[in-house]
């Protein structure tokens, strides 16, 4: 339930009218894109600080709170710390400290797990900011024009179109049930709920079916098959989606620079 309403949240952001938000889909898929290899290839932190400030400020340009936006960060960063925190006990290396039962904890699993965690943190960052200033339907559209495969364009055409329609549906279900006095805090057998519960996801398969075969049938009936593809508008990149493509890559290319003359 809250992840639907923060994915609503989240549209509705991406639906705003800023200098970001206007720029040309594909254009802010492949910045992201690159944004993510230059960071996961890189081991300088000076770097990462400074790919971290650019992301900040394009989230401030994009009119969206930084804090709801590192929040959201910050959310995220816990599932990766879950990997970084082992890396101290597994990565060979000098040896720094011996716990019981043999466990080893390496300087050289320490200094990974916080590279790891530099990467993360500027992946992540990045994937917030292109989120926030991208809707769904837009990413759909970016997929398309950049020629990914014509099934994987349309699987996730139909995700965005109707991930909403389930829940939706899902929501009805739930209504029907509470209107039977149905909730899992009631004092009624755990079996009972389990089986409740079975009969809730019973039912969204089933909807989820026949709302498919519905849509196949409009689908076919205007012509559409395993060779169809996907009409997307022509449009020409504006100034704006050009700089946003250029001025991280000069900065990139400023980076890697002033790390092969051993500057930063």
């Amino acid at each position: 339930m809250v992840s639907i309403n923060e994915l609503r949240q989240q549209e509705y952001l991406s639906n705003q009218n800023s200098i970001l938000h206007n720029i040309d889909s594909r254009i802010k898929l492949i910045v992201l894109i690159i944004t993510i290899l230059f960071a996961v290839t890189s081991s300088n932190y000076i770097v990462f600080i400074i790919l971290e400030i650019y992301l900040i400020s394009l989230i401030a340009i994009s009119r969206i709170s930084i804090k709801d936006a590192l929040i959201r960060v910050l959310l995220i960063l816990p599932f990766g710390l879950f990997i970084a925190i082992f890396q101290p006990f597994v990565h060979p290396g000098q040896v720094l400290y011996t716990l019981p039962l043999g466990i080893n904890i390496t300087l050289e699993g320490i200094e990974f797990a916080e590279l790891l965690m530099a990467r993360l943190t500027i992946s992540v960052t990045s994937i917030v900011l292109f989120s926030y200033i991208t809707p769904m339907k837009d990413i759909a559209e970016a997929f398309r024009r950049l020629h990914v495969p014509n099934e994987f364009a349309m699987i996730f055409s139909l995700f965005v179109r109707f991930i909403f329609l389930f829940y939706d549906e899902l929501n009805s279900i739930r209504q029907a049930q509470a209107s039977r006095c149905f909730a899992l805090s009631n004092n009624t057998p755990y079996m009972w709920k389990v089986k409740q519960i079975g009969y809730l996801f019973l039912m969204m398969f089933l909807r989820a079916y026949e709302r498919g075969e519905t849509v196949y049938a409009s689908m076919a009936s205007r012509g559409y098959n395993s060779e169809s593809t996907i009409y997307y508008s022509k449009e020409k990149l504006s100034t704006n989606s050009k700089l946003y493509l250029i001025i991280p890559i000069i900065l990139i290319i400023i980076l890697i620079t002033l790390q092969y003359l051993r500057i930063i």
